[in-house]
């Protein structure tokens, strides 16, 4: 008889919560995935007519000679992608859209992080603010961008006055192509940093007290508790609202355009400004459509790269 010592007892590997098993999916019934299909099928039909007809068209576009939108035009091949390449005008509008994108998430996030802090203390401020913080996000962007314009005019904005009586000159915020994007770009993070901070202060709620407690035992004060326990459990949060975000702020064009239309000496012609003054102004659609094209793949690559280097890792 074999000693019970020595009698191996064969572990059985558990399947994590949350995750069925490859065995169930080979179980599952083919019924099941046909009406699954069958569900999905609409909506993956509407995002292909909506999303993948106007690419396909914008590329081949980009392959001709055409002008005005609809008019005939021959097969050029990368004959467009080479004009707009040796563009200056390109590459300044690509240089744009990238300080245009850096300062309004590094300001954006400050807004909302700031603002988010501020919604959990307890008290009636805060109850209040839940309600009101949402009011810049609403307001439509051609009255945000009317407003503006009046509250830093240099002739009668009250911004504008406040700020000569307390002794600071702005000098021409909407006229002065050295400050005029650095403008814009408060306007526009101003109207878009509340959407960010409802979203990061949800992700706030989520954090255990019991995690906040155990670090204030061990030592650790408001800013290391911050660092080191409340980002990495918001991390997966905030990875999504930064690749989400970071890609609707490029392709931000109203408030630019109802602004200043590009100018003044295109110093806010940022890339959407570029193609849609390209398109519509200069009439030069396939050129448009080529310079589109590119933005979209250099889009995919920063998107691709972000999704490397700073997706949440997994346990």
């Amino acid at each position: 008889m074999a000693n019970p010592e020595q009698v191996k007892v064969p572990r059985v590997r558990k399947a994590r919560a949350g995750r069925p098993s490859p065995a169930n999916f080979r179980r599952r019934n083919p019924g099941e995935l046909t009406l699954g299909y069958s569900l999905v099928a609409p909506i993956l039909i509407v995002m292909a007519l909506v999303i993948a007809v106007p690419i396909v068209d914008a590329v081949w576009t980009s392959f001709q000679n055409q002008r005005v939108i609809g008019s005939e035009a021959d097969f050029v091949g990368f004959a467009t992608y080479i004009k707009i390449l040796q563009d200056a005008s390109f590459w300044d509008a690509l240089g744009r859209s990238g300080i245009w994108l850096l300062l309004n998430l590094i300001i954006q996030t400050i807004l909302a992080f700031s603002t988010a802090l501020l919604l959990q203390r307890p008290g009636l401020w805060s109850r209040l603010a839940q309600v009101w913080v949402m009011l810049p996000w609403v307001i439509p962007t051609v009255a945000v961008t009317i407003v503006w314009q009046w509250m830093l005019n240099s002739n009668y904005g009250v911004i504008y006055r406040a700020l000569e009586d307390l002794g600071l000159s702005l000098g021409s915020p909407f006229s002065d192509p050295g400050v005029v994007l650095f403008t814009i770009i408060l306007v526009n993070s101003w109207h878009w940093f509340p959407l960010s901070a409802v979203v990061i202060y949800g992700a706030l709620t989520t954090v255990p007290h019991e995690v906040m407690e155990a670090a204030k035992i061990d030592g650790a004060n408001s800013w290391q508790t911050f660092i080191s326990v409340v980002l990495p459990i918001m991390h997966p949060i905030l990875f999504a609202l930064g690749l989400v975000g970071s890609l609707w702020s490029f392709n931000v064009l109203d408030s630019i355009y109802l602004i200043t239309e590009g100018g003044p000496a295109e110093a806010t012609t940022t890339m959407p400004v570029y193609v849609y003054n390209t398109a519509f102004g200069a009439f030069r659609s396939s050129e448009a459509a080529a310079a589109s094209v590119l933005t979209v793949l250099i889009l995919v690559i920063a998107a691709l790269a972000f999704v490397r280097f700073a997706r949440p890792k997994e346990d």
